[in-house]
């Protein structure tokens, strides 16, 4: 199948593909093996790392069964640069993971990165014009700080190294790119047009590749959506958001669009009310999960699916390129009744069932090991099942969906489509949701339950189980219980949604 390489900069670029797992989770499908490269020098960020965890259970789990063509859930594939290299018969691998890792900016300053003492006195002169003391002493390890100037130097190594190379040569015709970064920090205004000037170049080491100029690039550009808290001991500072924005459009308007560099570029961003913890960058920086986010990820789904015939390139020029917008119907506290159709037609369903799917597995399901989906088909799905490899991680991973769907609930702008109310520990993080209701059928905003004919018809997690026997028994055996497990619930709970709700 195609690929769909996404490159994530910086910490939005791991947000918005947190984002982008949990909607591949539920089983909305973008056509394209995903193949997700992380930017960003902060290796300990808890965006970053949080981001990675969530890939690596997808993976597990899309290998474990959810690959099976009758699930619904973790249907699309997410790899590695790494796997590919390896399933085309390529050497040892140069990118084991999601994150490429910047090389010189562990535990160093960026006068060492550009080895600054040993330059000549003219060209330490000129240093010292193009960056302040402040930035030739800037620890690098956690990024730059809201400094593009910076960023533009360091990130230009990837361009250069072995890994983009690899992504050059693995790279073919039907493949598409698509770039996500924010404009109002360091790590994605530098990196987004550093990185769109070479993929259009593609001349990388001597070798040109033409797939890679003319391939079918997509971008998101997020605008300041969020502030953070005065510190006077923190070289960040909400107020400048929007004057580097400002900046940073005026030479996207040259460099970015008014050139043609990609086929379709989307803007997003919100009047910046949401505010955060001034965290410069480490296992601290774990922003609560914000709508923006959200959208940016259907960004990437809406490129994915839109035709190859409006995303023609010659010669490194976008034939007719795109700007989009994101819009909605409402104020700060969404549901799904506020989107227009295309999103809400895609989010609803999908959604819905996940989080029904969720639901039942976390308060259910070991109640019900005797119905006969659990006991009568092989294999059994019974109490060692649920102590095996495949359901750890899905309850991990079911576990970061309900924080995800917590989180956005709780900021600004609040996107609340189930009645649920945040769970959180002493440090103020989120751990979990609580329901709403006692009816699991009424926790869906703006979605009322359907009245059903037959009074006596069951309610809550015993409909449940009569759709996951049906599902059983038209099911059969299955080669594994993974399969077999997720065969079932993506059926039943189709028809339970379907029959309740939509």
């Amino acid at each position: 199948m195609a690929k769909l390489y996404v490159f994530g900069i910086g910490g939005t670029g791991s947000r918005v593909i947190r984002s982008l797992t949990m909607l591949l989770a539920s089983g909305i499908d973008t056509g394209f093996d995903i193949v997700p490269i992380l930017i960003d020098p902060d290796g300990a960020g808890g965006d970053l790392n949080r981001t990675t965890k969530l890939l690596r259970e997808y993976q597990d789990l899309y290998t474990a069964g959810a690959g099976h063509k009758p699930n619904k859930y973790f249907k699309n594939k997410i790899t590695t640069l790494g796997d590919i290299i390896t399933e085309k018969g390529g050497g040892a691998k140069v990118f084991d993971g999601f994150r490429f890792e910047l090389d010189g900016v562990q535990n160093d300053k960026f006068k060492d990165f550009i080895d600054f003492n040993s330059l000549d006195r003219n060209n330490k002169n000129l240093a010292k014009l193009l960056f302040s003391e402040k930035n030739l002493d800037a620890d690098l390890d956690v990024g730059f700080k809201g400094n593009p100037n910076i960023g533009s130097v360091v990130l230009n190594q990837f361009t250069k190294s072995e890994v983009f190379q690899s992504f050059a040569d693995t790279f073919e015709a039907n493949d598409r790119i698509f770039i996500i970064s924010s404009i109002f920090g360091g790590t994605g205004a530098a990196g987004f047009p550093l990185l769109v000037k070479n993929l259009r170049k593609a001349n990388i080491e001597g070798k040109h590749y033409e797939y890679l100029k003319n391939s079918k690039i997509g971008a998101i550009t997020v605008q300041p959506y969020f502030k953070v808290k005065q510190n006077d001991n923190s070289e960040i500072d909400s107020h400048g958001f929007i004057t580097k924005t400002k900046a940073a459009l005026h030479y996207y308007s040259k460099n970015i669009s008014g050139n043609n560099s990609v086929n379709h570029l989307y803007y997003i961003g919100d009047a910046a009310d949401n505010t955060y913890e001034n965290n410069e960058g480490g296992k601290n920086q774990q922003n609560d999960a914000h709508f923006i986010e959200l959208s940016s990820a259907l960004a990437i789904i809406d490129f994915a699916h839109t035709d190859d015939t409006y995303l023609q390139t010659t010669n490194g020029k976008a034939i007719k390129p795109k700007f989009k917008e994101f819009g909605i119907n409402g104020d700060n506290n969404l549901s799904f009744g506020n989107l227009y159709g295309a999103s809400q037609n895609l989010l609803k369903q999908n959604l819905i069932e996940y989080f029904y799917f969720n639901l039942f597995t976390n308060n259910y399901l070991k109640d019900w090991l005797k119905a006969p989906f659990a006991k009568e088909y092989e294999p059994v799905i019974d109490q060692n099942f649920l102590y095996q490899g495949f359901y750890k991680t899905l309850t991990a991973f079911n576990s970061s969906f309900r924080v995800w769907i917590a989180e956005l609930s709780r900021n600004s702008i609040a996107f609340s489509p189930f009645s649920v109310n945040p769970v959180v520990n002493q440090e103020n993080k989120i751990t979990d949701f609580s329901l709403g209701s006692n009816n699991i059928f009424t926790l869906v905003r703006d979605t009322p339950e359907k009245k059903n004919l037959n009074p006596f018809a069951s309610n809550n997690d015993e409909l449940f189980v009569s759709f996951l026997n049906k599902a059983a028994k038209a099911t059969g055996n299955a080669p594994d219980a993974p399969k077999r497990f997720l065969e079932i619930f993506s059926q039943a709970t189709t028809a339970v949604v379907n029959k309740k709700l939509i």
